[in-house]
């Protein structure tokens, strides 16, 4: 039977992948990533120009985050120039998360539909934007993760569920990893200490020695930042200082706006979360207020179901305080810079579906049953209302700062690479509109991904206001020219109209393998040196009676008597122009037995150059 029962535990968490993996699929369905930008753009320019040791273990910056620069170098090593594989991979990492989640509320609440739900709320959410969208969101993302294991840690020591000395060893190994990724989860010590503090309330247990393991992880985090940034203090956002621009006032707004954001109301700007609170419809925005309302029913119900548990109150006290202690900390380092991102809100709402979950499990242990259905109901209400709004919250993710530049990353890319591939290196690409703000480190930055071989030549970028700049091209040359539409975040590629094809033939002439016919019409456009260069080949062997005739119309434009296989011929010819040629010869090479392509046999090979 036990073996069973773990069969059927198996499926029911490999269902639960499947499920989590199809949903964040449809949910994020229409982003993608086919160009670097930003942040993504300047950590490839790193990975592609560095060294292997200052790529990972970098030394004198602002921002120490061993882990994660080791992450990302195994990601864009392995990715290389696929890098529309960021948000597949990026969906897949979450996808785990809301396992790791499902497992939690699975193990705390014992409800798999629950934990189900708390999972598809975890991927539903607009807070992922980020870690979907770019690829920096792997360091969002496994930070996110690891904390989430530690408070999960910290609950089973809390609550005696495992070898309590393994289980704090293992989360503050687990925070030493953790703050090596972003510097913002330091502030997780105090979750480590205040759980010691709260086992000792609950249980009477003295156990303030492994303390020692958590700020020996916090010292060696302390020291490593010191030796590599040379100061200990955690750097702000957009290269700010934390020190030069914190504010009580303004850190006490973000952490109010951060509990908004928890509870469903988008209270930032709209370039930080997409649309503003004032512009949703008032309809979803009563859904909103529903959905807190019915939050606070649970929270009534858990409440009254502590109230009649006496035995339990102070393990459930605990508990929900060591959550809250976690999600404070949570929200206290996200509030301390210049600007409240909703990417760092993210983490907190997974804390508080942890906590949703818990409160269920009060209500379902001691209060009752008629009780314990209610809270299913509210709990299964929540999780369908959030539906609509969260949806119409990612309707407007194109209002974010980052994604007008990402869509025409995306544009640039799909335009260039996208099209010609490889012979984009050592290109021109013409633009027509704006220059770039950072235009010289762009253009040595953009293309880099995409190079199979670090010797292939970079294109170069010139800007320009007209199709007229960039006249003529040819089908031989290596130009691109681009129309920028800044309306819809993109480039079109309006080669086309412009390009004129080098070689027209008329007939006689195989411009793949360079043969002529006895008798052939060529048109030919010239380019700006004035001349027009023939090499002429015949594989035959030569007897002295073959003769070339070039002519032009009705003017003759030389006769070679050939005296070897080889024959060069240079015509003065009016620049940029196409000029029609008609070539006879008194002999043919090819056998028109063996080979006949045209009307007549094929008789030289020839290059032409009319650059």
């Amino acid at each position: 039977m036990e073996k069973q029962e773990r069969r059927f535990l198996r499926m029911e968490y490999l269902l639960a992948l499947g499920v989590f993996l199809l949903f964040a699929f449809w949910v994020n369905h229409g982003i993608k990533m086919t160009g670097l930008y930003g942040d993504d753009l300047y950590l490839w320019y790193c990975f592609d120009t560095e060294s292997l040791r200052e790529f990972i273990l970098p030394l004198g910056g602002t921002k120490f985050r061993l882990i994660h620069n080791i992450l990302c170098y195994l990601q864009l090593l392995f990715m290389g120039p696929d890098i529309w594989l960021m948000v597949p991979f990026n969906i897949v990492v979450n996808a785990l998360i809301a396992l790791t989640l499902f497992h939690i509320v699975r193990k705390i609440a014992g409800c798999p539909f629950l934990a189900g739900a708390c999972g598809l709320a975890y991927l539903l959410s607009h807070l992922s934007y980020y870690q979907i969208t770019q690829g920096y969101g792997l360091m969002e993302a496994s930070a996110l993760w690891l904390a989430l294991i530690i408070l999960y840690l910290m609950y089973r020591y809390l609550n005696g569920l495992g070898d309590g000395r393994k289980l704090y060893m293992a989360a503050s190994g687990l925070y030493f990893i953790v703050s090596l990724i972003h510097e913002r989860y330091m502030v997780l010590l105090v979750v480590l200490a205040a759980a010691v503090v709260f086992k000792h309330a609950l249980t009477g247990k003295k156990e303030y020695r492994l303390l020692i393991w958590a700020f020996l992880s916090f010292a060696a985090v302390m020291a490593l930042r010191l030796l590599t940034t040379g100061t200990i203090i955690p750097a702000g956002t957009g290269g700010t200082e934390v020190t030069d621009t914190f504010s009580l006032q303004e850190a006490l707004g973000y952490a109010v706006d951060n509990v908004l954001y928890v509870f469903g109301v988008n209270a930032g700007p709209i370039h930080l979360d997409g649309v503003e609170w004032q512009n949703v419809p008032r309809r979803l925005r009563a859904v909103v207020y529903l959905t807190d309302a019915i939050l606070g029913v649970l929270v009534l119900l858990a409440a009254f179901s502590i109230w009649k548990q006496k035995k339990r109150r102070k393990e459930y006290l605990c508990t929900i305080l060591l959550i809250l202690l976690f999600m404070a900390m949570c929200i206290g380092a996200a509030s301390v810079t210049v600007r409240l991102e909703m990417r760092w809100v993210y983490v907190t709402y997974s804390a508080a579906l942890i906590l949703l979950a818990y409160l269920w499990k009060i209500v379902k242990n001691g209060g009752g049953k008629l009780a314990g259905r209610a809270a299913f109901a509210a709990a299964a209400c929540y999780f369908v209302l959030i539906l609509p709004v969260e949806l119409f919250y990612r309707d407007n993710y194109e209002n974010l700062y980052f994604w007008k530049g990402q869509e025409e990353a995306n544009s640039l890319a799909d335009v260039t690479w996208g099209v010609y591939g490889d012979d984009i290196f050592g290109s021109e690409i013409y633009i027509i509109g704006e220059e770039w703000e950072d235009a010289e480190y762009r253009t040595d930055a953009f293309w880099r991904p995409y190079r199979r071989d670090p010797s292939q030549p970079l294109p170069t970028v010139k800007f320009i206001d007209s199709l007229g700049e960039a006249w003529p091209i040819t089908d031989r040359d290596k130009k691109i020219v681009l129309k920028e539409d800044p309306e819809h975040h993109r480039y079109v590629d309006v080669t086309s109209m412009i390009k004129i094809k080098k070689y027209q033939n008329v007939y006689g002439y195989y411009e793949y393998d360079g043969w002529m016919d006895q008798k052939t019409k060529i048109r030919v456009f010239t380019g700006t040196s004035g001349q027009l260069r023939i090499g002429f080949y015949a594989p035959k062997e030569i007897t002295g009676n073959e003769t070339i005739t070039v002519s032009s119309g009705d003017r003759l434009i030389q006769e070679i008597h050939l005296k070897d296989h080889w024959a060069d011929l240079v015509i003065p010819v009016m620049k940029q122009r196409y000029i029609e040629l008609d070539i006879e010869c008194n002999f043919y090479s090819v056998d028109p037995n063996q080979e006949m392509r045209g009307e007549t046999p094929m008789a030289v090979n020839v290059q032409m150059s009319a650059e």
